[in-house]
């Protein structure tokens, strides 16, 4: 049974799926502050988009009622590119940017948080730029914007036409972007930060892929009845990490990982460990490849299937399957 469910699903230091191929991703110590710099932001024979996530994690570790969050994408003149402000005590969340025509920094939107901060809580922050001047905040899955705008592109010659997020009519572009920084006060405290381009989650998911994948696509481009963000979403749902039929275990081929600046808008495919996700034995240069639009791989990473896993999963759904047949 287990090598035919086998069969059926082959259709620098060690690192976890979650943050593979990022640029950078850096375990804070409970702090209030602190700067990612970025090299070379605006070269495109460099990054190939201008596409890049920073994503920011923390915790609440105490009563979080007078708790301010800010994260800013600053010039190497410490100029406003986009920035955002949480506001536990209001409930509130502001956007803010350099006005293009006054070069002062002022507000760009703001409204109501979705949930309020509560102690004990993880949170996270994720600065996701699609363009130039096309960025987005997203807060505890919350999409910290509203309205929508339609642009147009051809294909050959016909003409397409697309919902996007609002322009962002900053005075600077992404592309002079210098460094990212974040600050917080009150019980708010910084654990981790990643940036480039590639998805992160939470550690404390890492093993648990259903948790990881579902905390993924509500962050994501799904619609919005499915549980994403819609157009609001940092990036496409199957980037999302695989699981192992419905389990809590990773399929050992991870084959739509998120395309970097290496992989030539191609994902990667990766062979990884079933129980955390990591990459296999750590080996990120021999055990991950380019994948295709399409999913295919040119390995099915049989060798890391586990089979004390497989056989777990399957007598538990085989016992699941016995005791609920109405």
């Amino acid at each position: 049974m287990v090598l035919e469910i086998l069969v059926l699903l082959v259709v620098g230091c060690a690192v976890p799926v979650d943050s593979i191929h990022c640029e950078g991703d850096t375990d804070l110590s409970d702090v209030q502050e602190y700067t990612q710099d970025v090299n070379d932001i605006g070269d495109l024979d460099f990054w190939r988009t201008a596409q890049n996530n920073f994503q920011t994690f923390g915790k609440f570790d105490g009563n979080p009622h007078n708790a301010v969050i800010t994260a800013a994408y600053y010039t190497a003149d410490n100029g406003l590119i986009f920035g955002i402000t949480i506001d536990c005590k209001k409930g509130k969340w502001m956007s803010q940017i350099t006005h293009n025509v006054t070069e002062k920094v002022t507000k760009h939107l703001t409204g109501d948080l979705t949930t309020p901060c509560k102690e004990g809580d993880i949170f996270d922050i994720w600065l996701k730029i699609h363009q130039p001047r096309m960025m987005s905040w997203i807060f505890n899955g919350q999409p910290l914007q509203y309205d929508t705008r339609t642009t147009y592109f051809r294909h050959g010659k016909t003409k397409i036409e697309r919902t996007r997020p609002l322009k962002i009519w900053t005075k600077y572009g992404s592309d002079k972007g210098d460094h990212f920084t974040v600050k917080a006060s009150g019980a708010a405290k910084f654990t981790r930060l990643s940036w480039g381009q590639c998805i992160t989650w939470p550690r404390s998911l890492q093993e648990n892929c259903q948790q990881a994948r579902t905390w993924v696509e509500s962050r994501s481009k799904m619609a919005v009845p499915e549980g994403g963000l819609g157009h609001f979403g940092s990036d496409w749902n199957t980037f999302a990490p695989q699981c192992f039929l419905g389990s809590r275990y990773y399929l050992w081929l991870q084959n739509f990982l998120h395309p970097d600046r290496n992989s030539k808008g191609f994902p990667w495919c990766c062979c990884v460990d079933m129980t955390t996700g990591e990459v296999a034995n750590g080996d990120v240069e021999n055990l991950c490849s380019l994948g295709s639009i399409n999913g295919a791989c040119s390995r099915s990473c049989m060798e890391y299937a586990d089979k004390d896993v497989i056989e777990k999963v399957m007598k538990e759904n085989d016992e699941m399957e016995h005791g609920l047949l109405l």
